[in-house]
Order: C-alpha cells, then sequence, then structure tokens
C-alpha cells in the first residue's frame, strides 16, 4: 500500500514514476508553507516482508551530532521534481518541540502524529513559499503633539435681538440642498456676469489597499480541498476575512480548486 501511494503522488508531482533509495536519501524536506524541515537521512525496511516502513527526517544539529531523528510515513510525502524537495504537512512548531528519536531506537512504524492531516496534499509554489517567508519592515510610525490652550469665554453681553437679524441668520444657516446647489446653468451666467460662482468639490476617493498571497492564504487556513467558490467564501467569513478578501474571492471562477496551489493561482488571474 506505501508503496502504491507514493508512486501514485509522484506521477501527478512529477511525471516519474518510481525512485530508488539513492534518489530519495540526502533529499530536503519542506512543508506546505514552504519552511525547511530537514533532510530525508535513511529509508527503513521491515523483513522480511521487504516493505519501507517509513522515511527518516533528519533536522537540526551540526556535523551530524545532535540531530533530531523522525519516522515520517512514506504515504505523506509528495515529491517537486521543480525544486528536488519532498512536501509533507508538518508544522514547523512540532519538529521543534517534539522529541523525535535517536539511532539504536529505530521505531518499529512511522510517527502518524507528526502529520496535520490526512487528506490530499498539493506542493506550494514558488511564490507561496516566497509569501510566507517574505518579511517586510513595519512602516515607521509618525507622531505629531499639538498643544490645546483652553481659555474661559466671556459671558456675551444681554442684547434684545430683533426680528429682521432673526431671518437674516436663519438664511445664513440654511442648509444646502439641491434646490440651492450650483447648476450649470448659474454657473456660465455667473461666470458671464464676472462673480465667481461655488463649484462642487468632490470628495476624494480612497485609496485601495493591496492584498496578498499571503493575506489571501491565511484567511482560508484550515479549509479542506476540494473546494468550491461558496465553500472558499463561506471559510474566509468564519475566519473573519477582511472585505478586500471577500471581493477577490467573489471575482473568482465558479469551479472546484483541488488545492492551495489552485486558489494561488486563480487569485493571480483576477488580482
Amino acid at each position: 500500500m506505501a508503496e502504491t501511494v507514493l508512486e501514485q503522488q509522484v506521477r501527478r508531482a512529477g511525471g516519474q514514476e518510481f525512485m530508488s533509495s539513492d534518489e530519495i536519501v540526502g533529499k530536503r524536506v519542506k512543508n506546505p508553507e514552504g519552511y525547511d524541515l530537514g533532510e530525508i537521512s535513511s529509508l527503513r525496511v521491515g523483513l522480511p516482508t521487504g516493505r519501507v516502513a517509513y522515511a527518516v527526517l533528519r533536522t537540526g544539529g551540526m556535523f551530524g551530532l545532535g540531530a533530531k531523528l523522525f519516522a515520517i510515513p512514506i504515504e505523506a510525502m509528495v515529491y517537486r521534481p521543480g525544486d528536488d524537495v519532498f512536501v509533507v504537512n508538518i508544522s514547523k512548531y512540532k519538529i521543534d518541540n517534539e522529541p523525535g528519536f535517536t539511532e539504536g531506537e529505530w521505531p518499529r512504524e512511522a510517527n502518524w502524529n507528526l502529520i496535520e492531516s490526512t487528506r490530499p496534499m498539493g506542493p506550494p509554489s514558488q511564490e507561496e513559499a516566497r509569501a510566507v517567508t517574505r518579511t517586510e519592515p513595519p512602516p515607521r510610525e509618525v507622531v505629531t503633539t499639538e498643544r490645546v490652550e483652553v481659555r474661559e469665554k466671556p459671558a456675551p453681553e444681554e442684547m434684545p435681538i430683533k426680528a429682521e437679524e432673526v431671518e437674516s441668520r436663519a438664511k445664513e444657516t440654511r442648509p444646502v440642498t439641491e434646490a440651492h446647489a450650483p447648476t450649470l446653468e448659474s454657473m456660465m451666467r455667473a461666470e458671464e456676469e464676472g462673480v465667481e460662482a461655488e463649484r462642487p468639490v468632490a470628495a476624494p476617493e480612497p485609496s485601495p489597499t493591496r492584498l496578498s498571497v499571503a493575506d489571501l492564504q491565511d484567511s482560508l487556513k484550515g479549509l479542506e480541498y476540494p473546494a468550491g467558490k461558496g465553500d472558499l467564501i463561506n471559510h474566509a467569513r468564519e475566519q473573519n476575512a477582511s472585505e478586500d478578501v471577500i471581493a477577490a474571492l467573489e471575482q473568482f471562477s465558479d469551479r472546484t480548486y483541488q488545492s492551495a496551489a489552485d486558489v494561488s493561482e486563480e487569485f493571480g488571474k483576477v488580482r
């Protein structure tokens, strides 16, 4: 069963049908987020069945000393020939915090507890890996201070107000409605008479925000693939995604997406 699944995964990713042990040993291993987890140091074969029990992932250490070993299921590994690496759905946090095992204490079976999910997993594109590992410095903060001085306002003198003054003030403070708004005809008449007419001022349009692939994938974290367009939008709303993410997803084609790589490719088309 292990050999058959590995053969199918390799054929789907790069077109190879079989790989020798020499080709597998020494390959780097990454997770879907693009983090480097280590390298394949060996393959453990069970006897007398001759079945490959697991691949040994070696991480950490220096010159072979102090490294940790992990038993990775062959079924969970996907080979990506473009980058010549294996992709496995294991978080960097688990690799850093799990004890693993040492040479001479080889486990009999693979450690499936390391795998985040058993669902089909496609390898990430180079753009997805760069988006996760790329770090940008935060924008500089500009702090301005203002001095506010509070003074007591003198009490106004009580003076009788005439009816003519009340009517005049009401005209000055009357709100501008469509009836009072300057029209093209009134503006042209004012220019002919040499009077500068009031021109409506258009409100500035808000500057659009730039949505990145990393922002989109963060809003879809934990989504089960394959998924349709409606599943992407519903999951993003459950994750309290921004309106920019929802608006981008609504422009997607109404089809089935097999992996996060399909979503990133579609995002590049609608962006």
